[in-house]
């Protein structure tokens, strides 16, 4: 995802620059702090399901502790290749 904010951050200034608008370049500053955000969420849930992992041990998980583990993990999946595949 660094490269597609890098390029948007590019491209808010050159658009920025030709056309003095304002309010698109705010637009287009408000949607690249939105990417970084779910980038570093996507980064801190990797970090939580890794430690709730190492933490809890799967015999002692509850079922519900435990699909929530599963459905955050498919998640990470999910995400990481819709990235690999955006690049």
């Amino acid at each position: 995802m660094n490269k597609a904010l890098e390029d948007l951050y590019s491209k808010a200034s050159a658009v920025y620059e030709k056309y003095q608008d304002q309010e698109l370049y705010d637009y287009l500053m408000t949607l690249a702090r939105h990417l970084e955000n779910a980038d570093m969420m996507k980064h801190q849930l990797g970090y939580l399901l890794m430690h709730a992992r190492s933490t809890v041990a799967a015999p002692v998980r509850t079922t519900h502790f435990q699909e929530a583990l599963t459905r955050a993990a498919r998640f990470l999946e999910k995400v990481e290749k819709d990235d690999a595949s955006s690049v």
